[in-house]
């Protein structure tokens, strides 16, 4: 009963000085706020803190003289600091780990701090004490030689130069008051050996707390003093600091009294205790993010702040104490090893002692050399595989093609994702050896796989300038093709690759088989762990999900505008795992293969009926769906005035005398490729899920695409500009296109001409080379034209010789550098609408059938952004005309109610526009257009309980205004329930609708 009552006291003396030291550093005085005095302020509650204050400053101390006094019976090695710094990095990965698991907080400095808290400053005292057990050696010899002396000037130096800088209101948790801490711990070496260890219990008793009476004593009268000569009580804490004189007495008097009750053992446990206690409550990440809620859930109610306070400290102090003795079991062979082999300095000095730490790490190097060498390899072959997606040792970096060397990323910014990488091929091998129980088996696949996934990729970027993706391996079902496609030589290449494989593999395993040392719960929690990460990408763009926060933590993310960039900055394996979790809709209710049918029915017959007064067969024409880069009407942007000639005159007639009017954008200042293919496929961004980009998270994974282009004999794409950005070469190989001219392909981009000193081709060459298209071919085809001269920034040095400068005025450009960007835009403005009058005049000249429809992707980004909320509808209204040719039937046509269209009309207006017959597919697209709202605007996105952004159409009358959904008729309701349920079948769902060929195919395609 005696012992258990011990036991108990014992424990509960280690948990109370763990609730001091987090209720104090961790709450109390982070939170100052709560306790700043206010006149008014009752008294007692002012004094209470702040003597409570003092206690928390007290365990300073305590620590440090305690640790020095069970030190000073013999020389010290370095097993201890290195015992102390495993625990404890131990207790703060833990730590990390709970914030991330409850909290689902995590940074990446937050990972590095919990691994690194000497290299990363986490906390003073963990820094002090390790160096304090470091130099023990050296005191302890100082003392046996020259006896107390030095030892006692030393720590009067420290006991002095503490009260001074406690005079001076230090801060007490500075990197500066090292040696101030080392000095405590030498003031405890010399009080195990003075007399003043000899003190009865009651008479240590005593002095310690008279001196904590005196420092409480100290607050109130120098409180009053501060309070009567400055107006607060800025010098109430003067004399109780952790250095100051009565509260290191204090400490030493508590000191004796321990190493009285406690053994060696538990001392060095309770020791152990507080350094956790300091290191984790010093802990910014952990240690703010923990009292965050706090101050959240109680407001400025100081009684329940301090009610949670208390108990959030308890909990913490009870977590340190369980960890503490958890893990001394669960390390106590590695800290028995420690014992063993690092005790050097305990029988010699240091100039044999450092000989004898060489040996000890050359000897665990011969001992550790095949995880050592596996963890090397696999680095290096990860940061091999990097410099392979940059085969010209440049690395793209911006829209501007920017590049930086490949290496100097590499060594830098690029180690968080080349470290992740690594960390992917060592869990894989982990599982495999734990599986086969052999090393080279498990290493040299692991190596070889990605190996094999690295050329793969780089084979790839050389053909088809984008990585592998998870819908490439929808290739691997068609393996023996694949197999004939690489030809004999190549095959017999790849069996004698094998066979040299497995030939080193058996030898190794035969010659010099290697085991990893490590028992069943190592490899239990290996193996979950590596689990865990191998599938973590099935939900790392899941808003709420862990493995979203930790790609997050680690400067991991999909990049889906430039996939080039992406795999070169994130490696061929990120890149990958990264675009594995894509819910690219959600699945509408009662979708099913026989909705589906009945709806390729109903528009079956929608088709029919509409084809009886449409004569003209699509295939037969040239139709070019011109994007025009951030083409928009100058005079549309609110609060601005336009001097001088109107800079679109031409587009501005022609617009007024054929089909055109507005069409309503869903990006604003970028996502180019989002409208083009909303123009291409007549599908919408708003029934997909939030941040999908289609070019490279949808059609990617999809078996099949349909797209406009597909009616016609031939079709080609034009862009004089770097060609990969969106992954387009893929996406335009995926719909079909059979040519992608673009800079640097192998179809150039001829008749280059720049704009004064613009870096962008201009739209003249853009023109030009479509018209050599247009002349390449005498039947029907589609060209999809993207152009570049008016993409951002708007240098003012783009055009010296600028007709706009100084003439483009209003509230929206009153900052100069926004007006001189406007003046740029307007006038490659109309630089565009000259080239467009050119074109169209070469147009009238064609003897074929030429339809253009021109459009505006999204307005530039040049003014605040408050007008997208004052003027929404208007910030997202680009201009659009389409022209026929005077060879064409539809040469003067103008459709009515064509002011506001959205993107994805222009597949059934251009139909309309030239009597064109449609395809069931297409006949839904013409009733979405002429029955529905517009609904290409950005979509609404609103959060659901589970935290999962939900997204949906904002809906825009043709009138330009919004329009309510509730105002739907019952036959609008349906029609959008069958549009989008066709959109999901063909992106996201089984491609029923893609099977039934009848479907998609116009009557009148080539």
């Amino acid at each position: 009963m005696r012992k258990r009552l011990y036991q108990f006291c014992y424990g509960l003396i280690a948990v109370g000085g763990g609730l001091v030291i987090y209720l104090g550093i961790l709450l109390l005085s982070r939170a100052y706020a709560y306790y700043a005095w206010e006149p008014g302020q009752k008294a007692v509650i002012w004094f209470g803190l702040h003597a409570g204050n003092a206690v928390v400053q007290l365990m300073i101390p305590v620590l440090f003289v305690l640790a020095g006094f069970v030190s000073a019976r013999k020389c010290g090695s370095l097993a201890w600091p290195l015992q102390i710094w495993l625990r404890t990095v131990s207790a703060l990965i833990l730590g990390t780990a709970a914030v991330f698991i409850g909290l689902k907080q995590l940074t990446l400095p937050a990972m590095l701090s919990s691994f690194l808290p000497l290299t990363r400053g986490v906390s003073a005292v963990f820094t002090g004490f390790i160096i304090s057990l470091i130099v023990q050696p050296l005191f302890y010899r100082l003392l046996e030689r020259f006896g107390q002396w030095p030892g006692w000037l030393l720590a009067a130096a420290t006991l002095v130069g503490g009260s001074i800088l406690t005079l001076a209101q230090a801060d007490y948790a500075s990197f500066r008051m090292l040696p101030l801490m080392v000095g405590l711990f030498l003031f405890g070496l010399v009080l195990q050996r003075s007399r003043f260890n000899q003190l009865r219990s009651g008479m240590a008793a005593l002095l310690g707390t008279a001196a904590l009476l005196v420092t409480w004593a100290s607050q109130a009268g120098l409180g009053k003093l501060s309070l009567y000569y400055e107006g607060d009580y800025r010098f109430m804490d003067q004399l109780a600091g952790p250095f100051s004189l009565p509260v290191v007495l204090t400490a030493a008097a508590l000191v004796v009294l321990i190493t009285r009750w406690f053994n060696e053992k538990q001392s060095q446990n309770l020791i152990t205790m507080l350094v956790i206690s300091f290191t984790v409550a010093q802990s910014p990440f952990i240690g703010q993010t923990l009292m965050a809620p706090a101050m959240q859930a109680t407001g400025n109610n100081l009684v329940n702040f301090g009610l949670l306070s208390i108990g959030l400290a308890l909990m913490l102090s009870l977590a340190a104490w369980a960890w503490t003795i958890f893990s001394g079991w669960l390390f106590r062979r590695s800290l028995a090893v420690l014992d063993t082999r690092l005790a050097f300095t305990a029988t010699g000095d240091y100039r044999t002692g450092l000989p004898a730490l060489g040996r000890a790490i050359i000897a665990w190097l011969r001992r550790n050399w095949p995880p050592i060498m596996l963890v090397a390899v696999f680095y290096l072959t990860v940061f091999a595989s990097f410099l392979a997606m940059s085969p010209n040792g440049k690395i793209s970096m911006g829209l501007k093609g920017e590049t930086q060397p490949i290496l100097s990323y590499l060594l830098v910014d690029g180690q968080k994702s080349i470290v992740y990488t690594s960390l992917f091929l060592i869990a894989a091998f982990f599982i495999l050896y734990v599986l086969t129980t052999r090393f080279w088996v498990s290493f040299l696949l692991t190596e070889t796989i990605y190996a094999v996934w690295t050329v793969a990729n780089a084979i790839k970027m050389v053909y088809r300038s984008a990585p592998i993706t998870p819908a490439d391996l929808h290739e691997l079902t068609a393996l023996p093709e694949l197999m004939v496609m690489l030809g004999k030589h190549t095959m017999w290449w790849v069996l004698l690759g094998l066979a040299v494989l497995i030939t080193v593999i058996v030898v190794l395993e035969r010659k010099l088989p290697r085991k990893i040392r490590v028992n069943w719960g190592v490899r239990i929690g290996g193996v979950i762990l590596g689990f865990v990460l191998l599938l973590s990408p099935a939900t790392a763009n899941s808003p709420t999900s862990y493995s979203r926060l930790f790609n997050s933590a680690m400067g991991n993310g999909q990049d889906v505008i430039t996939p080039l960039k992406g795999v070169q900055r994130s490696g061929p394996l990120l890149q990958f795992v990264n675009a594995v979790d894509i819910q690219v809709m959600d699945k509408p209710k009662g979708y099913s293969e026989s909705r589906i049918q009945a709806i390729l029915a109903k528009y079956a017959r929608r088709a029919k009926a509409i084809n009886q007064t449409r004569t003209t067969k699509i295939g037969d024409q040239t139709v070019i769906f011109n994007l025009s880069e951030s083409f928009t009407d100058p005079k549309q942007f609110p609060d601005v005035k336009v001097g001088g000639a109107d800079s679109m005159p031409y587009i501005r007639q022609l617009t007024s005398e054929t089909t055109g009017g507005h069409m309503l954008s869903a990006g604003y200042g970028g996502g180019t490729a989002n409208m083009e293919y909303e123009a291409l496929t007549g599908l919408v961004m708003g029934n997909f899920s939030a941040n999908v980009t289609p070019f490279s998270q949808v059609i990617p994974r999809d078996t099949k695409v349909a797209s406009f282009n597909q009616n016609f004999p031939y079709s080609a794409a034009i862009h004089p500009y770097n060609g990969t950005f969106y992954n387009r070469p893929q996406v335009y190989n995926k719909m079909g296109i059979d040519k992608y001219s673009y800079l640097g392909s192998k179809y150039p981009i001829t008749n280059q001409s720049k704009i004064q000193k613009s870096p962008y081709l201009s739209d003249n060459t853009a023109y030009a080379n479509a018209l050599n298209q247009i002349n390449a071919k005498q039947s029907g085809q589609f060209i999809e034209l993207v152009t570049m001269q008016n993409h951002m920034p708007y240098d003012s040095y783009y055009y010296p010789n600028n007709p706009y400068q100084g003439k483009v005025t209003g509230a929206a450009l009153k900052e100069q550098s926004i007006a001189d960007a406007f003046a740029t835009f307007t006038y490659g403005i109309s630089q565009t609408d000259q080239a467009v009058a050119k074109f169209i005049k070469a147009l009238d000249q064609i003897k074929k059938p030429v339809t253009v429809v021109f459009y505006g992707d999204h307005f530039p980004g040049i003014v605040n952004n408050k007008y997208l909320t004052l003027r929404p509808v208007r910030m997202h209204a680009t201009t659009f005309f389409i022209y026929s040719n005077k060879a064409s039937k539809a040469h003067n046509t103008k459709l009515k109610n064509t002011n506001y269209v959205g993107t994805n009309d222009f597949i059934p207006l251009v139909l309309e526009h030239l009597n064109a017959q449609v395809s069931p597919y297409e006949a839904l697209l013409t009733d979405v257009d002429h029955d529905l709202p517009i609904m290409s605007m950005p979509p609404n996105q609103k959060k659901n309980k589970a935290g999962k952004v939900k997204t949906s159409p904002a809906w825009v009358g043709d009138d330009g205004d919004w329009y309510n959904v509730k105002k739907m008729t019952t036959k609008q309701k349906q029609l959008y329930a069958d549009y989008r349920m066709i959109q999901y079948d063909i992106t996201a769902g089984r491609q029923y609708a893609l099977q039934d060929k009848a479907f998609m195919t116009n009557p009148g395609r080539k």
